[in-house]
């Protein structure tokens, strides 16, 4: 038994050696359920076989946070429960809105009954799910640059708000809220027939609506409207939250970069993103890139200077986000403005690059 976490270690590192043998110039991509700390190194990995229930949601989150502060931090769970019944229309979604902000996001299952956890099994919140696909799409920079930061600096992609607000004690309260990041927090819903949560956001920071741009006070519970497919998300104020914008398809690949920009009434903030191919091992010879936000902001007008960065610097055009609400004018530097027009709930403006 003392031997077995090095068993599973050295076989998941025989599988990528045998993967990289085979396509030394591609990226080499494994996924496993077994393993021990430093099972990252080489893998992917998820919390096992999960039964279809309101607790193992809400469980599976903290299951989560607990991998990633193990560094394990490239993890998920199976959507909807891996065994038991299939998931009732409710459950599905709000399995569906939690996985969307994981690393691994995976809906996948053996059920008791013969059926299978899918998109469409539910076809009166079909739709719903396919939009929180379609965020989880627009989100992958974010979740990629994270990544990056979890190889490159060993930061926790989930992680509970004390990581990034230890001096708050209001955090060390049991709570099934995490952080995405420094960026992001969700506060997932895991209890039946809510259309509401409660959420109390760190102190130390203020933080702004996802979904509206409403601005929020840090330390202060407050409750956040739930309604199916719209899964109450915080952003920290001073924020630019890099995304995909370009518009999703299930039967080609879609990419073009933009930043939702959360800007404070009055201060400045920096952001970046990493980028790469996302396909081959030449990043190890330095062929990536980062985009990066410097935000100068006041009552009356916004300062935004975009630079790209780095032996393959990404390439725009870029769309700048901003909420409804935020008018401000703008002035750019690193590009020139092409045009300004609504999107969804946002504010675009075209940055030529």
């Amino acid at each position: 038994m003392e031997t077995k976490p090095l068993q599973t270690l050295l076989m998941l590192r025989a599988s990528r050696q045998a993967q990289t043998a085979h396509a030394p110039d591609r990226r080499p991509f494994l996924v496993s359920r077994a393993g021990a700390a430093g099972m990252q190194r080489y893998v992917q990995t998820w919390s096992g076989d999960n039964a279809t229930a309101w607790e193992s949601l809400q469980y599976n989150i903290r299951m989560g946070l607990g991998l990633a502060l193990s560094g394990v931090s490239n993890s998920g769970h199976d959507i909807g429960g891996f065994s038991g019944p299939k998931p009732d229309p409710e459950l599905f979604v709000r399995w569906v809105e939690a996985g969307v902000f994981m690393p691994r996001f995976s809906i996948h299952s053996w059920n008791d009954d013969g059926s299978a956890n899918e998109p469409w099994m539910h076809p009166e919140v079909t739709a719903t799910v396919r939009d929180l696909i379609r965020l989880r799409y627009q989100l992958t920079p974010y979740l990629y640059d994270l990544t990056w930061r979890h190889h490159d600096a060993f930061a926790p992609i989930i992680r509970p708000t004390f990581h990034d607000f230890p001096d708050d004690p209001g955090c060390l309260a049991e709570t099934d809220d995490l952080m995405l990041g420094p960026s992001l927090l969700v506060a997932t819903v895991v209890a039946p027939g809510q259309t509401e949560r409660r959420v109390r956001p760190p102190a130390g920071a203020d933080w702004r609506d996802f979904w509206t741009g409403r601005r929020f006070s840090g330390g202060e519970p407050l409750t956040l409207p739930a309604p199916w497919g719209r899964p109450p998300l915080l952003v920290r104020d001073g924020s630019a939250v890099p995304m995909n914008v370009a518009a999703q398809r299930f039967d080609r690949r879609a990419d073009a970069r933009g930043f939702a920009i959360f800007a404070p009434l009055d201060g400045a903030f920096t952001a970046a993103c990493f980028e790469d191919d996302g396909e081959t091992e030449a990043w190890r010879r330095g062929d990536h890139g980062r985009w990066a936000l410097s935000v100068g902001a006041s009552p009356d007008r916004l300062d935004i200077e975009v630079r790209a960065s780095g032996q393959r610097p990404p390439k725009g055009p870029v769309a700048l986000l901003l909420p409804q609400d935020d008018g401000r004018p703008i002035t750019a530097t690193g590009g020139r403005i092409v045009g300004e027009r609504a999107m969804a709930a946002w504010r675009c403006l075209d940055l030529e690059v």
